[in-house]
């Protein structure tokens, strides 16, 4: 099996909390999954998001999430607790599909709010954070990162950013997500009804006091990848930003929900990358 192509969001009795070895992370990365009845505010054509778990696991832990019960982050902790242990003794690369993972690749890199939604939509988002950096302190190494992958969309939200701002005191990373330089590829790709101007103020006024790394999926869409309009547009939104660590640039690698959404191949993602160099002068990570 390739572990880098299977990344389910349930892992045997756990709804929380999953291990995927994760190419952007370049290791092992414990997944923290805020959002499993599937919270978002986007609709992205290349969502990589299905089900996978029995219909009345999801109603317990939709309900818990409803409720914004204490026992929801609860059980998130302790199945973090659990499969940090198993990390920890070994146990969690025996009689899984993670046994096939190379020994290079075993090192806990990362805890990454991630899951089947956007993360910070999550009620008591705050509470989350201080829980899983108070984990990481102790029971992780100090260089295991605390990472947030984010649409971007509601950064403008004061409770956020001082969340924010105490996930980046943690050794923490925040991954936000551009995915289009004009507003109506943005449209085409997240299907949502955040105007792209939001998104692009909510990047340039945060990254006034705060760095980001930027995480961008291109893809072929109808047979075709985003022109060469489309990625100097794309290359201009960048430079408004002002604080910039690198830029994470990959193609779809599972399945998708559109079968016309297709990975581009590593010619073309190198084309890419190389024109954003060019006009950006940022550093710019392939992942194929």
């Amino acid at each position: 099996m390739n572990v880098y192509k299977y990344h389910p969001r349930r892992f045997g009795a756990f709804h929380s909390v999953y291990p995927v070895i994760s190419r952007r992370s370049g290791g092992l990365s414990l997944g923290v999954n805020l959002s499993p009845t599937g919270l978002c505010n986007f609709a992205c054509v290349y969502c990589q998001v299905i089900a996978e778990t029995d219909a009345a696991a999801d109603n317990t832990v939709a309900a818990a999430v409803r409720d914004e019960s204490p026992p929801f982050l609860d059980q998130l902790e302790n199945e973090l607790r659990q499969l940090t242990a198993s990390y920890n003794d070994g146990s969690l690369f025996s009689g899984t599909y993670l046994e096939s993972t190379p020994p290079e690749k075993r090192e806990l890199r990362d805890i990454a709010f991630s899951g089947d939604g956007e993360p910070t939509l999550f009620p008591q988002f705050d509470e989350a954070v201080e829980r899983i950096i108070a984990v990481r302190n102790e029971l992780c190494k100090p260089d295991v990162k605390i990472v947030l992958i984010t649409n971007a969309s509601t950064l403008h939200v004061e409770p956020v950013r001082n969340t924010l701002a105490v996930l980046r005191r943690g050794n923490g990373e925040i991954w936000a997500k551009l995915d289009a330089g004009t507003a109506e590829y943005f449209q085409r790709v997240s299907q949502s009804k955040v105007p792209f101007d939001k998104i692009l103020t909510n990047l340039q006024t945060f990254t006034q006091t705060q760095p980001v790394i930027i995480q961008t999926c291109f893809f072929n869409l109808h047979g075709q990848p985003p022109d060469e309009n489309e990625i100097g547009a794309y290359a201009e939104q960048l430079n408004k930003l002002h604080c910039i660590e690198y830029i994470q640039l990959y193609t779809v690698a599972r399945n998708v929900p559109e079968p016309w959404v297709q990975p581009l191949t590593q010619p073309q993602l190198d084309g890419i990358a190389e024109a954003v160099e060019c006009l950006t002068d940022k550093e710019v990570r392939r992942f194929y």
